[in-house]
């Protein structure tokens, strides 16, 4: 964490010498569904796994068949949820506080990790706060600014106040990038910290080139090929995609999308 008010203010409520915590980590989202969330939070949890930290996942239940198998370090905690209207790829879960504040009692979590802005977010915050215990919080999604493409711009302004009290109330707030950090904080945001987006060196690794897939592209060896992932979605702004790459075309004929 590179925010200085953010390393004071957790630093008070987790040593600095304990090797391995306790994290409560609490999502709306996480596979088997497919989404940017779900992977990053399933990335943070593994990660946090390796190095020895035990992980209380909360999370609504994706359905009736839903029973993850135990493993080590990573306790499931499943409550209600539903889908998003108008937004079927993504969860928000039920309020959980007065559970999750027995929970917590009964086995006291170091840390709680909150992951998405939703109603079990924001109990999950109630309760954390209620036991005083230190809270952090990712903002990965711009849900006030998504609110246009779904012909209710009238909610950005609401949103954004939401989500800057949900976020204020917090120890800290991780952003993906220094553009997100400035934006937020003009938008009164407090506690902001980057934590830059990692790469899995392994799997996105030229020695996993193949010729063969390119040639069937019709894309030679010194030839682009650009990529998209991602939902096709007006918040995406595709639009900008293809106006980029037909001026890549302009200097790189043979490229390809």
């Amino acid at each position: 964490m590179n925010h200085p008010l953010a390393r004071s203010q957790l630093s008070q409520h987790v040593s600095p010498l304990r090797r391995s915590l306790r994290v409560a980590m609490v999502t709306e989202s996480y596979p088997p569904e497919i989404n940017g969330v779900a992977h990053t939070v399933q990335q943070l949890v593994e990660g946090l796994r390796r190095r020895g930290h035990t992980v209380q996942l909360v999370r609504p239940r994706q359905g009736p068949s839903d029973q993850p198998a135990p493993l080590e370090g990573l306790d499931h905690v499943l409550t209600g949820g539903m889908r998003i209207p108008m937004y079927g790829s993504l969860r928000i879960g039920f309020p959980s506080a007065g559970r999750l504040a027995r929970q917590w009692t009964a086995v006291r979590p170091d840390l709680v990790h909150i992951a998405t802005e939703g109603p079990l977010g924001w109990s999950a915050m109630q309760a954390a706060l209620k036991l005083k215990l230190p809270v952090c919080a990712d903002f990965r999604t711009n849900f006030q600014a998504y609110s246009r493409f779904y012909g209710a711009a009238w909610l950005q302004r609401p949103l954004t106040a939401y989500l800057r009290s949900f976020h204020n109330r917090c120890h800290t707030t991780m952003v993906p990038t220094e553009e997100t950090r400035r934006g937020l904080a003009a938008a009164g945001f407090q506690s902001l910290c980057v934590v830059g987006r990692g790469v899995d060196t392994d799997l996105f690794s030229p020695t996993r080139r193949d010729p063969a897939l390119r040639a069937a592209w019709g894309i030679g060896d010194d030839e682009i090929a650009v990529l998209y992932v991602g939902r096709l979605a007006a918040e995406k702004n595709l639009d900008l995609l293809l106006q980029a790459f037909r001026r890549l075309q302009a200097v790189q004929p043979r490229a390809r999308l």
